[in-house]
């Protein structure tokens, strides 16, 4: 028994008239009087009685038409669903991100307009470090990376591909009552000596490279430097006084009461934010996020103090 078949039986069983229903279908009245004869053969039972006057459902075609349409429906679905999925229009996306991430414009952006066109795919959103973002990609645990760079071609995995969505400078985050917060830009020489909060050096690389660049013009990087985990942690320990720290232009938009964002007088290293994926992986909902991302979204967010 083919679907063909069941399409046919309940055109014939809704029109009750081999013609109409031949017509409805598109071919010729004979073929789908023997496409009937056979179901039926198959059957082992008429699903039809028929005179020269009409043509009505026997009890066993009533019972039979309620599952076909069952069937053809669910035939139906399961076409559309597949389709929808090749779409990349269902299916779920796993997308970690670093947490300077969250106070930029693009990230949000690319997000909000992905969940308005593809509505009914499923979204597993995590923050994680660049680091771990890199080996979770190489493991196939996340489809997507919003990573933090530059990163030295020795740090990324070949099978990688890479877009940048955001290049930003960096600013001074100092604790509001520091001495340097008074001035409207700030030097790198006047910040040796200073405790610098930074992001874990192995898993924030690009952003512990830029501070290097930064400091090493200045005298070296400074010896006197407390890890931590989160870019929230670093807000909040300048806030508190434990320290001073380089963090992208984006985060210097967001208020935070206890620290005051500076512009750096000396030229200011330049850090990305970037989509990361592997590109052997198939993956229809991926590759639709991405356009979404290259459409009015690429460079579009260029911040600087």
């Amino acid at each position: 028994m083919e679907l063909r078949h069941l399409r046919y039986f309940v055109a014939v069983a809704e029109e009750l008239h081999f013609h109409r229903a031949a017509e409805r279908l598109h071919i010729s009245q004979p073929p789908l009087s023997q496409q009937i004869r056979a179901l039926e053969a198959e059957l082992g039972l008429s699903l039809f009685e028929r005179n020269r006057r009409r043509v009505e459902l026997t009890a066993a075609g009533r019972s039979f038409l309620a599952d076909a349409r069952a069937i053809l429906e669910a035939s139906d679905r399961a076409a559309d669903k597949a389709r929808r999925v090749a779409a990349g229009e269902l299916g779920t996306l796993s997308i970690a991100f670093v947490g300077s991430a969250t106070f930029s414009p693009v990230l949000p952006a690319i997000l909000r307009d992905f969940r308005a066109r593809y509505p009914d795919v499923g979204l597993s959103l995590r923050e994680l470090q660049t680091a771990e973002q890199l080996a979770s990609l190489a493991a196939g645990r996340i489809d997507v990376g919003v990573i933090r760079g530059p990163l030295k071609a020795s740090e990324l995995d070949p099978a990688l591909e890479l877009i940048v969505i955001q290049r930003e400078q960096l600013v001074v985050a100092l604790p509001e009552t520091h001495p340097l917060a008074r001035r409207a830009r700030v030097r790198a020489d006047d910040l040796r000596g200073e405790t610098f909060v930074i992001l874990r050096r192995h898993e924030g690389p690009g952003l512990f490279a830029a501070l290097a660049a930064v400091m090493g013009e200045a005298g070296g990087v400074p010896e006197d430097v407390l890890e931590v985990a989160e870019m929230q942690t670093i807000i909040a320990l300048v806030a508190s006084g434990v320290g001073v720290s380089l963090v992208p232009a984006s985060v210097g938009d967001s208020e935070r009461q206890g620290v005051a964002f500076r512009p750096l007088a000396d030229p200011s290293p330049t850090t990305e934010l970037s989509l990361a994926w592997r590109s052997a992986i198939a993956s229809p909902v991926r590759d639709a996020f991405l356009e979404v991302a290259a459409t009015g979204h690429l460079a579009a967010a260029q911040i600087a103090p």
